[in-house]
């Protein structure tokens, strides 16, 4: 499981933010589903070489459960749309919001107008067969994560991240591809593209890797630019900076001798372009970026 419900505070979390957390509690989670208890694995950065993620209580979860059999979901819809009018079979992320910002709600969902900022709405432990209208998290992680798993959906999902435009999850990711080196309509998006396995560049006041995307000539037998991600981090805490060292090597080890093949290490992050440095982009906040392997799917539209 990628996610799971914390039981102390109902926030639906990603399997990743175990990384952030000093000490994990092994008993605080449940299964947004069904409710059953789950246990984090594989969180202990530098020993586990997989990305963390969530396993039931004796390996089974309360039938019927949206979050079971997630797997078998996501290669269905790789290949067509699965949610409906009514909902998406399972939970996912629809705003992202930081820790000054009012609690999220119980079940997850942003209040409806006429709501108080403290009332909830709850999905009781056991309830199942119902469909998800969506979370807030704190990270773009668990965002980038069903962008890559549900491409088919993403023109009818619903996607809010502070200071992007966009409503959905189409509108609000910026692909970006050997297009050229371009001005970005908006200069602050939600962009992605596959990493270029350059060593980073570091110092102590940011990290700056370059991008497999940029400008390829017609008639050149290589790019001749790349657009460079820049992460401003000396406000960041050391484990902050360390996290994500460690997401980019356990993303460069999983693509390690797959030259060819269609999955990559796509880097997704909250970045605005520079006024004077068309292919630099700068990304200031730790929950800005993230990290994925896989293949990368684009619906025609």
């Amino acid at each position: 499981m990628d996610s799971a419900r914390d039981k102390r505070t109902c926030d639906i979390i990603d399997a990743e933010q175990l990384w952030d957390l000093e000490v994990v509690d092994k008993d605080a989670y449940e299964c947004p589903g069904c409710g059953i208890q789950v246990f984090p694995a594989s969180y202990r950065k530098n020993i586990n070489k997989k990305r963390p993620y969530f396993t039931p209580m004796d390996n089974k979860h309360i039938q019927p459960c949206g979050v079971d059999g997630e797997e078998k979901l996501v290669k269905k819809a790789r290949k067509e749309q699965v949610g409906t009018p009514e909902g998406f079979p399972v939970p996912f992320p629809n705003r992202l919001r930081f820790d000054e910002e009012r609690p999220v709600t119980t079940g997850g969902d942003v209040p409806r107008a006429g709501e108080g900022a403290g009332r909830t709405r709850t999905r009781a432990n056991g309830e199942r067969g119902h469909s998800y209208h969506g979370h807030t998290v704190k990270t773009i992680r668990p965002v980038c994560r069903v962008f890559m798993d549900f491409p088919n959906d993403r023109a009818q999902l619903p996607l809010q991240i502070p200071g992007c435009p966009g409503s959905t999850y189409t509108t609000v990711f910026r692909g970006l591809g050997f297009f050229g080196i371009e001005r970005q309509q908006s200069p602050t998006r939600l962009f992605c593209a596959a990493l270029r396995w350059r060593s980073a560049v570091e110092t102590d006041t940011y990290i700056e890797w370059a991008l497999d995307a940029g400008e390829w000539p017609k008639g050149e037998e290589r790019p001749t630019r790349f657009y460079k991600v820049r992460v401003m981090w000396a406000d960041w805490t050391d484990r902050q900076r360390n996290t994500l060292r460690e997401e980019i090597e356990i993303a460069k080890d999983a693509v390690k001798g797959k030259a060819g093949q269609p999955e990559k290490a796509w880097l997704f992050f909250v970045g605005t372009q520079d006024s004077e440095d068309t292919a630099l982009f700068t990304v200031h906040r730790y929950p800005f970026i993230c990290c994925r392997v896989g293949e990368m799917i684009w619906p025609r539209r």
